[in-house]
């Protein structure tokens, strides 16, 4: 009776994120661009979760409405990262100047890339499997009578 009910819990928090993931994807794409200049660009620090992975560190200056910002923020979806060489490879295909996407209604708040959709349908994927598989877990353990235990 616990693993259907983990499998549910679960797969409802993997949908629920997946939502999450999708609904600032899907709002941030229309957020309109300004023309930025990176001040500086490198493989940033380590991933806390993997040492092998590093987050990207691009520090970039933008203009809007007569007043200039400054952030780092390279993804939409922060604490994206990949390994040292794409990383680097990354950071270096970046023009300049580069587009830089800014939230209207706080123009601090920006980023220079929309995340790729892969992961969020990855997690839309899995999170239904399992949300489905503790499903059918509790159906069968609800509906199908359970075997009487064997007398020696």
């Amino acid at each position: 009776m616990v693993f259907p009910l983990l499998y549910c819990l679960f797969g409802a928090l993997g949908l629920w994120y997946a939502r999450r993931l999708y609904s600032d994807v899907r709002v941030g794409r229309a957020w309109p661009t300004v023309p930025g200049t990176i001040l500086e660009r490198r493989v940033g620090a380590p991933m806390k979760a993997h040492r092998r992975s590093f987050l990207p560190y691009v520090k970039y200056t933008y203009t809007v409405s007569g007043q200039a910002h400054t952030n780092d923020q390279v993804y939409l979806i922060p604490n994206t990262g990949g390994y040292a060489d794409r990383i680097q490879q990354l950071v270096d295909s970046l023009p300049s100047p580069v587009p830089v996407h800014y939230d209207p209604k706080d123009p601090a708040r920006s980023f220079l890339i929309v995340n790729p959709m892969g992961i969020i349908w990855i997690l839309f994927t899995f999170g239904g499997g399992a949300l489905l598989l503790g499903l059918m877990l509790l159906f069968t353990w609800a509906v199908l009578p359970s075997a009487p235990p064997p007398t020696p």
